[in-house]
Order: structure tokens, then C-alpha cells, then sequence
């Protein structure tokens, strides 16, 4: 292969739909039409192995295995930003929408290629995190990200604190359900690994008051903690 090929941005394709054409805060993304979305998904698949087959003419090529290292890092780095992306498109999308089913398989896609250098490239790659596996498109959750807090307090609780930031617009969304699905997947509570944004929703529509107590006695304790700082 070329040097002019090895030298090509292998994830062009995808940055420019994911980034732009995907992307709800990008103009392109109210202009999507069927058609369009039936290409790329004709096209996702072939994209992907496009650049795996592109990564391994990399690594072949070069004789330092510290310049593989350095190679595959920056293919570690582009695809964590590209799922990073895709995580918050999809969130902006009902899940009826195809949109979202396609962010959904988009996701799926990049795991699946994230795994796969990671365990040819393993013994390059013993800094980097490994990749959580992904689920099917057809599921109704969304793809969980690398990383979690947990919170001390319940789903419940949880909800009504971000009900009450979205009331008062402390967050900025389209909706309170757009608030929950971007945030959710990157919170756990000490009993529950995940949850997802529909049971928070749901807790929002009748608060307990105990929740309403405890939720309350956290926020003052931020709040006791902000004056002493």
C-alpha cells in the first residue's frame, strides 16, 4: 500500500456522519431523509472494515513497536470520541426514531472494532481500558459507557434531583427524558449497576416524600460544603 493511503484519515466516513450528519445540534441533522439513512447502513459495515483492514496495513508497515503503540493509541483515541459522539446523538433521538436504531448499530460497529485490535494488539495496548461489550441494536437501552459514578442515593432520589435541575433550567435540554437518557448511563447507585431512564422518569410522577426528604438533606450538605470551601 501507498504511503499516500496509510496516510489517509481512515475514520473520514464516519467522523462526517457521526459529527455532522448525526449530530441534532449540527443543522445537517434535521435533513436526513430514508434513503440517505438506507446507504450508510448498507455502508457501516463495509466502513469498518475499511479501517481495520487500514489498522493492520499500519501496523505491518511499521517497524517500531513503539510506533504501533503510538499508531494504535490514536485509533483508541478517535474511536472513544466517535462512541462518545454517537452516545449523545442517540440520546437526542426518541427511540421510535431510526435515527436512534442507527446510532444503535453504529455503536455495536465501533465495539465490535474495538475489541477486535484490542485483543490482536493486546500486548501494545496495556495502558489503554478495556472495552465494555455492547449490546444488541434491537435492545431498548442504550450502549453503557466506559466509565461509572456511583451515587449514595437511590434512583428515586436520583431523578428527583435532576427533575428539579431541569425545572429551574440548572440543565439545558429538550426535555426532562433527554436529560435522563444522557446522563443515566453514567451513573450507579450501591444497589443497582445499571438503571435505566424510564424508571427514573417513572419515579418523577409520584414522589414519596421520603425521597423528597433525602434528596433534600443531600442537597443541603452540598450546599453546607459550598459556603465552607
Amino acid at each position: 500500500m501507498e504511503n499516500k493511503d496509510l496516510a489517509h484519515y481512515p475514520f473520514d466516513w464516519l467522523d462526517e456522519v457521526i459529527g455532522k450528519d448525526l449530530n441534532p445540534q449540527h443543522p445537517a441533522g434535521s435533513r436526513i431523509k430514508q434513503e440517505e439513512l438506507t446507504g450508510w447502513q448498507h455502508r457501516l459495515r463495509s466502513e469498518t472494515s475499511s479501517v481495520w483492514k487500514n489498522l493492520k496495513s499500519q501496523a505491518f508497515s511499521l517497524l517500531s513497536s513503539k510506533k504501533v503503540s503510538t499508531m494504535l493509541t490514536h485509533y483508541q483515541d478517535c474511536l472513544e470520541e466517535l462512541k462518545r459522539q454517537a452516545m449523545v446523538n442517540m440520546a437526542a433521538y426518541p427511540e421510535d426514531d431510526p435515527l436512534n436504531a442507527f446510532c444503535g448499530q453504529v455503536l455495536i460497529e465501533l465495539g465490535q472494532l474495538q475489541t477486535q485490535f484490542q485483543r490482536r494488539y493486546a500486548r501494545y495496548l496495556t495502558d489503554c481500558p478495556p472495552t465494555n461489550s455492547v449490546r444488541h441494536a434491537g435492545t431498548t437501552e442504550r450502549t453503557p459507557p466506559v466509565y461509572k459514578v456511583t451515587c449514595r442515593l437511590s434512583v428515586d432520589q436520583i431523578a428527583i434531583i435532576l427533575k428539579a435541575a431541569d425545572d429551574t433550567r440548572l440543565l439545558t435540554a429538550r426535555s426532562f427524558s433527554l436529560v435522563l437518557r444522557s446522563i443515566t448511563p453514567y451513573l450507579s447507585t450501591e444497589r443497582m449497576q445499571d438503571f435505566s431512564w424510564k424508571s427514573a422518569r417513572s419515579s418523577t410522577m409520584k414522589m414519596e416524600d421520603r425521597d423528597k426528604q433525602v434528596a433534600t438533606a443531600a442537597l443541603e450538605q452540598l450546599i453546607k460544603r459550598i459556603k465552607n470551601y
